[in-house]
């Protein structure tokens, strides 16, 4: 059975035509992109519908190099092409509030477009968090000191991001980000290709600090939602404003001993950065039904709605994600500073 709202808010259910349904639609998907972070540079993939559910996203292997010298008249023996098969299922996400035809008769707030925001909300910070935990789940890490997690006592530094953009470039892993000219606006200069690193804000307060960070204001060529740059490190701020358990990931009381660093009883918080290149990660949506709304007037229900009591609005994503590198995807674990 579905949940009632209660409080002091009322809506009309009672009829949806089309344009009401547009507009809906059109708000839900606005509000669920601003909170997109972890799928900003994945790779992504539209899956056709009634194609099945299961996504095979395959990759060839470098063939070994040819360094043996040729004999005449002898055709070398030949190569195999192989596949790095990552396979991943389509799942469905959704929630929706209801609402009872006595609670439109009764209050006095209309409250159906805060609904459609907050499940907007809702649908975006959930996309955002599925995405984060598939993608931190990664085996390539990068300890600010230690060699394990238990271990991590200290904050960021720019050898910290130095090493993790080395350890990156080295993997052969390539830059999502591009490199931009200067143009003829005030406040322009060059920027160098880069890896998209998600922080959480804690984090951002020590990183734009650091030696050497630019940021949008010293220069205006940055990405969209960059907050600034770092060597070939753009930085992404994701917060958990609702403490909902979104954003960049923090493990309380994961690290070692300390009470010089954000902790929990004495035992240090481990905060979580992810760092993107291309092809690492890749995002999946089922084509033209990866974020649907749907609003149920009262009385929609049928049968199953006798005394057409019953209303809602609600969403439902269809999606799923996959790691296709573990090299080309980095999480990088610290502490941040009291």
């Amino acid at each position: 059975m579905p949940t009632f709202v209660t409080t002091n808010a009322a809506t009309d259910l009672t009829t949806s035509p089309d344009p009401t349904q547009t507009y809906f639609s059109k708000k839900l998907l606005t509000r669920a992109k601003y909170y997109d972070y972890f799928s900003r540079y994945a790779e992504e993939i539209d899956l056709p519908m009634n194609e099945g559910f299961n996504v095979i996203v395959r990759r060839w292997l470098h063939l070994a190099m040819a360094l043996q010298a040729l004999t005449q008249g002898v055709p070398p023996g030949g190569k195999i092409p192989q596949l790095d098969d990552f396979q991943a299922a389509l799942q469905q996400f959704g929630d929706f509030i209801a609402a009872s035809d006595f609670m439109r008769w009764t209050e006095v707030d209309p409250a159906l477009n805060d609904w459609v925001s907050l499940l907007g909300e809702q649908a975006g910070y959930t996309t955002d968090t599925v995405r984060r935990n598939v993608a931190d789940a990664g085996t390539n890490v990068q300890f600010s000191n230690g060699t394990a997690r238990t271990q991590v006592t200290s904050i960021v530094s720019g050898n910290f991001y130095d090493r993790a953009q080395t350890t990156l470039m080295a993997n052969g892993a390539e830059m999502p980000i591009g490199p931009m000219a200067a143009s003829t606006g005030i406040g322009t200069a060059p920027t160098l290709p880069g890896y998209a690193a998600i922080i959480h804000p804690f984090t951002y307060r020590t990183v734009k600090n650091l030696a050497g960070f630019v940021t949008p204001a010293q220069n205006a060529r940055m990405p969209e939602g960059c907050v600034g740059c770092l060597g070939m490190i753009y930085f992404y701020v994701s917060p958990d404003p609702s403490s909902v358990g979104a954003g960049s990931r923090i493990r309380t009381g994961s690290g070692g001993a300390s009470t010089t660093v954000r902790n929990t009883a004495g035992t240090a918080d481990v905060f979580e950065d992810i760092i993107f290149s291309k092809r690492g990660f890749s995002a999946v949506k089922l084509s033209g039904k990866s974020l649907m709304n749907y609003v149920k007037p009262v009385g929609s229900a049928g049968a199953l709605d006798p005394l057409e009591q019953v209303g809602s609005i609600g969403w439902k994503g269809t999606f799923t994600q996959v790691r296709t590198n573990e090299n080309w995807l980095l999480r990088a674990e610290h502490c941040a500073e009291l």
